[in-house]
């Protein structure tokens, strides 16, 4: 636990890292267990929805964490209520639902948009794969930052953003101000963002290597077979125990419908992969994996089945 001394006063005693996350851990369990609930019971539905299954997800932590977090849930959600700190803002009151609401918005967009099927091209070139690369890695690497290094205030990338703190609740404490975080913590903030915007440049000089040659079209033809709502593909190797080393092209496809047994639509998969790699020659082996289920956010449920093939029985 961290505390700030004031001259002849007392200490604010700011939650520490351990409580903190332990109850951030305990709200994340609570929210999967409802998430696996809904998922076990509108499997199809959302498995159908694809992408968008997570504003599902996102509205019920939203929900959860905006009305818990603000005045209305005397600014403890369930872990944190059992963990024994709150949020407040600066001058030790309890957060408006906006306020807290959008705490959990600042929180919670990099972690749900990580991962959202986007053409490479637009990912790589456009101002909106900038955008997202900036949100997506540049607010989770200043939230994990800030929550780890900005020992005095403990304010994560969410608290700046409203102004406010988690502290040790204690209704008989003597209310004295909150520490001032250390200025030099925006400074990294700064340079996480400048290294996310960077990104997309550096994975579109990848994208020209010849290690990667052939996978930007081969997601384009994947992506519109009939059922596919995602793509991906990935070349690489793997060598067991030091023994010979295994070649091979993979994709892994996420359809809208229960059709991961079906043996024809793999092999069909494998076909287009061999025809549209060049260097297909140099595959030992290419693998489909079907995949149909679904990505709340705060729950997943996957159904998965993987085929192999020579790509001599493919030509």
């Amino acid at each position: 636990m961290d505390t700030w001394h004031r001259e002849g006063g007392p200490d604010r005693k700011i939650a520490g890292f351990w409580r903190r996350l332990g109850a951030f851990a305990i709200d994340l369990v609570l929210l999967g267990i409802a998430g696996l609930i809904l998922g076990t019971l509108l499997f199809d539905t959302f498995a159908r929805m694809g992408v968008y299954a997570k504003l599902i997800g996102f509205a019920i932590a939203l929900a959860y964490f905006g009305i818990c977090n603000s005045r209305i849930g005397g600014g403890q959600t369930l872990g944190k209520r059992w963990l024994g700190v709150r949020v407040v803002d600066a001058h030790d009151q309890l957060l408006s639902l906006p306020r807290s609401l959008l705490r959990y918005v600042v929180l919670g967009v990099p972690f749900f948009a990580n991962g959202l099927p986007l053409d490479p091209k637009l990912a790589m070139s456009s101002p909106l794969g900038y955008l997202l690369a900036l949100v997506v890695f540049g607010g989770m690497f200043a939230i994990v930052y800030l929550y780890i290094f900005n020992r005095r205030t403990r304010q994560s990338l969410h608290d700046l953003a409203v102004g406010s703190y988690v502290e040790r609740f204690d209704r008989a404490a003597q209310p004295v101000p909150f520490p001032i975080m250390w200025r030099g913590h925006l400074v990294v903030v700064a340079v996480l963002a400048v290294i996310a915007l960077s990104a997309p440049a550096v994975a579109s000089r990848f994208a020209q290597t010849r290690t990667f040659a052939g996978i930007l079209p081969l997601y384009q033809t994947l992506s519109t077979q009939p059922h596919v709502m995602t793509a991906q593909v990935v070349r690489g190797w793997s060598s067991i125990n030091g023994g010979n080393t295994t070649h091979y092209l993979q994709s892994s496809l996420r359809l809208d419908a229960p059709m991961t047994e079906d043996g024809g639509m793999a092999r069909h998969i494998a076909q287009l992969m061999a025809k549209a790699d060049p260097d297909i020659a140099n595959e030992d082996v290419v693998v489909v994996t079907l995949v149909y289920g679904y990505d709340l956010g705060i729950a997943s449920g996957w159904k998965k089945h993987g085929y192999s093939f020579k790509p001599g029985e493919l030509l």
